[in-house]
């Protein structure tokens, strides 16, 4: 389990603190993460990150303090984003049932901080009392594809559920949703267990049974059971969930191989048993791709290697393999990301192999240029992990290809024909004020549809086979460059 949201800093412990942390640990807590409120406690934060190996924190100023945000603590928060510590940007957000700082000034601090998160690539920690309205209005405007983060405590209505899930943010639930007047069932069922995480809040929002008492991080474990209720899973499968999603959010260390296979395998398949089960029962929040709403596009480069298998169709048992390596090929794509795991890539290709000139008799009179290959793509590639930094991903389209080929310096052909293509490669999203950066590195096989046949007279030793059935494919490892800009 891992608490993604404990104020152990706060005064309430510093009574029994390292007791306290014991005894979080010794319940199965494998992580705490301390969102930093104000100015003055970023000190004390960092010192107990840095006293526990399993202990993280967030730095940020809460609306409560925003009178107290200026320069000197912005570039403290700036510098403290490098130190490894450091998992996030919070606690900000925004709070209008205290009033504590005015409205405006909430505002300009939040999205100063948002913007700070975006410039250094870390999830935000985010509050949000009686603040609906302003809160997804500024993330709306904020979210260009880089935003990621989590809402905490969340106990909003079912509209501002979804917009957030939209905006690609996690939910976060907390004591509140054991609470015997709890109204907060529906909206724990409707967020998908792969957005869900679970925090305490401590000191504050004790679950029941505890009720009335100091809450700490032991106490994590009954947020969890609560919501494995209200799903109707087990209580393992909501830990091993919340634990993945927690790391994957803040890019916390795994701890142990075992948890990387079970959390790869086990719960995935639970979920996706639920998603079915519950389609044709109730609706369902979707996850969108944060990239829906964007158009790539960028320049490919690629070296294609030609391979030919030969078959006579006049002497028997005559069979051979030739190549040409290492062909220049130069392109553009244009890619669109329908859903999150799902891209679509719509390119041209263009290459020429000068290699077989050089591999023949000369004979006069015939042609003597290269031949000429031109792909159009649609590529779909699967993403595996579309969230990570760097993502992982299977391949497979339909291309038209267009090729003229001199065959050997004797026989011209002008062939067009539809063909097909598979690969496999990764991709690394890179967010910045401009847009989203993805440079791709893929090696991807085109294969030709049909088989030309053909006579090669002044090639040893096809020169004997009479006529020769080729069949062809491509073999391109190949960089594209994709540029998401802002719209």
């Amino acid at each position: 389990m891992i608490d993604t949201h404990a104020h152990i800093d706060a005064d309430a412990f510093d009574d029994d603190r390292e007791e306290m942390i014991r005894r979080a640990f010794d319940q199965g807590v494998e992580a705490i993460i301390i969102p930093a409120i104000e100015p003055k406690r970023f000190e004390g934060v960092l010192s107990l990150c840095e006293q526990y190996d399993q202990v993280y924190c967030g730095i940020g100023v809460h609306p409560h303090n925003a009178n107290d945000f200026n320069q000197q603590a912005e570039t403290r928060i700036i510098n403290a984003m490098q130190f490894p510590k450091v998992k996030a940007v919070g606690e900000i957000g925004l709070d209008y049932y205290y009033d504590f700082a005015p409205r405006d000034v909430q505002k300009d601090v939040f999205r100063r901080q948002l913007r700070i998160a975006k410039e250094c690539r870390k999830p935000v920690i985010i509050h949000n009392r009686e603040s609906d309205d302003d809160v997804m209005e500024i993330l709306k405007e904020e979210q260009h594809g880089e935003l990621t983060g989590v809402l905490h405590c969340f106990s909003s209505n079912i509209h501002v559920l979804r917009t957030a899930l939209d905006l690609n943010f996690h939910i976060s639930f907390t004591g509140n949703i054991t609470y015997k007047k709890s109204i907060l069932d529906d909206i724990v069922k409707a967020t998908p267990l792969s957005r869900i995480m679970i925090e305490t809040d401590s000191p504050y929002m004790t679950p029941v049974p505890h009720r009335g008492k100091r809450n700490e991080p032991a106490f994590v474990q009954l947020i969890a059971q609560k919501i494995a209720e209200i799903h109707q899973v087990t209580i393992e499968e909501i830990i091993a969930m919340t634990t993945r999603n927690a790391r994957a959010l803040f890019g916390l260390p795994l701890l142990m191989i075992g948890l990387i296979i079970g959390l790869s395998t086990f719960p995935m398949h639970a979920q996706d048993e639920r998603d079915e089960e519950e389609e044709e029962t109730t609706e369902t929040v979707k996850t969108p791709s944060p990239y829906a709403r964007f158009i790539g596009l960028g320049p490919s480069i690629a070296t294609n290697t030609i391979v030919e298998t030969l078959t006579s169709l006049d002497v028997s048992e005559k069979r051979g393999t030739r190549s040409w390596d290492g062909n220049p090929a130069f392109g553009f794509s244009v890619a669109y990301n329908p859903l999150e795991f799902l891209m679509f890539d719509l390119g041209l290709m263009h290459t020429r192999n000068n290699a077989k000139l050089n591999n023949a008799n000369k004979v006069p009179g015939t042609p003597t240029d290269p031949d000429v290959y031109t792909v159009g793509h649609l590529t779909a590639r699967a993403i595996a992990n579309p969230r990570g930094k760097v993502s992982f991903f299977a391949s497979a389209g339909i291309n038209y290809l267009s090729k003229r080929v001199y065959a050997t310096n004797v026989e011209f052909s002008d062939d067009k024909q539809l063909a097909f293509n598979a690969g496999a490669g990764f991709m690394v999203n890179i967010p910045t004020s401009y847009g989203m950066i993805i440079p791709i590195a893929e090696w991807r096989l085109d294969f030709e549809s049909k088989n030309n046949v053909t006579k090669i007279p002044n090639v040893d030793p096809y020169n004997t086979w009479g006529n020769v059935e080729i069949s062809t494919f491509y073999s391109l490892p190949k960089l594209t460059i994709l540029w998401y800009p802002k719209f």
